[in-house]
């Protein structure tokens, strides 16, 4: 396996089988197809899909490439929730390096939830295979690379044939995408730039010896440090492609202390975190201003909350050493063969147990700045001269989330396939899209929060007249 990751991709062009199947638009046997149902993200999405077909009246069915691992899924599925006692949840062959198979999977269903990684070597298959048939498509992916060179390749195929493509539907990176949206849609007044903070941690302490990721998450972390020439490539393509503009870093906060939340004064380090989540933003935000012509003209920033300088200088120090490890093939090779030993037990082929999953938590602050129309009270607007600056907004939102690796993104992953089939006039026809590009003008952030997946809340919102300020 190891050499299959390091070496090449597994492509459609990889695959002898590269004819297209008849598009077939008519009524489709599933309205949900799971791929890769029986990998670690695969059973928690089999679990949720379990629940949420019974909610939503939708049919479905579990593919990948190994028939008794998937039956075994299934089992486990019909010994848990009730409502299965027919146990007729049907298992399709597919194997992403038979690109026939796979494209007969995407034939038979509205939208594909794959959950066969790394994406960057086992994507593209599935992605080809359901944009040749008219097939909706959504992941959990955060790496940055295969997004991006889906976009570039595939986005106006796509369109054409009315299939949506749409990744990061899970921590990476909905609450980004979609709190942006969110904090646009609360702001009274000319949003100018938006910094994300993301916190990761333990609602208590846990003494255990369990891994905290699975082995799959670290090898497409080693794959994105690795692959950065190839990344910068497609990027560029891409922005090229669609007129795409980036925000600059800001150098002065790449590392820095941020109040993050209004309920203390605390502030806490931070390091700057571009990827995934900023750069999904920023196509969304291009997709905003140039298709649905939004005045989407601010800028936004992610970065990564430590806590303590120590902390922060640390996981900097983690990630040049990483980084630099990953740039030599031998050295890499090791990295992605023993995980466990190279990432300090962090990273297992078993993944955390149920203890820590139930314990972690995911906490995004949105603060967003900007200009309002509003004005203040009589008191106040008799102490401002008339060539006073105009007044400034302070909007903090809050994205939470429990067990956000793989609880809620494995209900947002299947929200986003049942928003494509249940709000399908909201969505743009067809295209390889960002969470917000897909879903803004849908129901999929009340669906998240209907079913206990996040909570999308303002903190504070301020105005500040000169020297004057007001909560609102």
């Amino acid at each position: 396996m190891e050499d299959k990751i390091l070496d090449r991709e597994t492509t459609a062009e990889h695959n002898p089988a590269n004819e297209q199947i008849t598009n077939i638009k008519s009524k489709r046997k599933y309205d949900i197809i799971v791929f890769g149902a029986s990998g670690f993200t695969g059973q928690f999405v089999v679990m949720e899909m379990g629940r949420f077909s019974q909610l939503y009246n939708l049919t479905w069915a579990i593919a990948g490439r190994n028939a008794d691992k998937l039956q075994n899924i299934l089992d486990k599925l019909y010994n848990t929730i009730d409502g299965y006692e027919d146990k007729k949840i049907d298992i399709i062959n597919a194997d992403v390096q038979d690109i026939k198979t796979v494209m007969r999977m995407a034939q038979s269903t509205s939208v594909v939830i794959n959950c066969t990684g790394p994406y960057y070597i086992y994507g593209e298959v599935v992605v080809k295979s359901c944009v040749l048939t008219s097939t909706h498509y959504v992941d959990v992916t955060g790496e940055s690379l295969f997004m991006e060179k889906m976009a570039y390749m595939y986005n106006s195929q796509a369109e054409k044939n009315n299939s949506i493509i749409v990744s990061a539907l899970g921590m990476e990176s909905v609450p980004a995408d979609l709190g942006v949206e969110f904090l646009y849609k609360n702001f009274s007044g000319e949003l100018e730039t938006v910094d994300m903070y993301m916190k990761l941690y333990s609602s208590s302490y846990i003494l255990t010896n369990s891994a905290f990721i699975h082995d799959g998450t670290w090898i497409s972390a080693i794959l994105h440090l690795a692959t950065k020439k190839q990344r910068i490539y497609y990027r560029n393509l891409l922005d090229e492609l669609m007129g795409i503009t980036r925000v600059k870093p800001n150098v002065s906060k790449i590392l820095h202390r941020q109040q993050i939340s209004m309920q203390g004064d605390t502030k806490e380090w931070c390091l700057a975190f571009p990827e995934p989540d900023q750069a999904v933003v920023a196509r969304s935000i291009h997709h905003a201003k140039t298709i649905e012509k939004l005045p989407y003209n601010f800028t936004v920033r992610n970065y990564m909350v430590f806590g303590s300088l120590i902390s922060a200088i640390i996981g900097l120090f983690i990630f040049l050493l990483l980084s630099i490890m990953a740039s030599f093939e031998p050295i890499r090779i090791l990295l992605v063969r023993f995980p466990k030993l190279f990432s300090f037990g962090v990273a297992t082929k078993t993944g955390p147990n149920e203890k820590i999953l139930d314990n972690s938590r995911m906490s995004l602050t949105l603060i967003g700045y900007g200009k309002t129309p509003d004005k203040p009270p009589t008191a106040i607007l008799n102490e401002i001269k008339p060539n006073d600056n105009a007044s400034t907004r302070k909007i903090i939102i809050k994205v939470k989330a429990k067990n956000p690796g793989y609880g809620f993104t494995s209900k947002s992953v299947i929200l986003g396939a049942i928003t494509i089939i249940k709000d399908q006039i909201n969505i743009p026809k067809g295209g390889v899209l960002t969470p917000a590009a897909a879903f803004r003008n849908t129901q999929f952030v009340s669906r998240l929060m209907d079913h206990d997946a996040a909570v999308f809340e303002i903190e504070s919102d301020l105005v500040t007249y000169r020297q004057h300020s007001k909560f609102i």
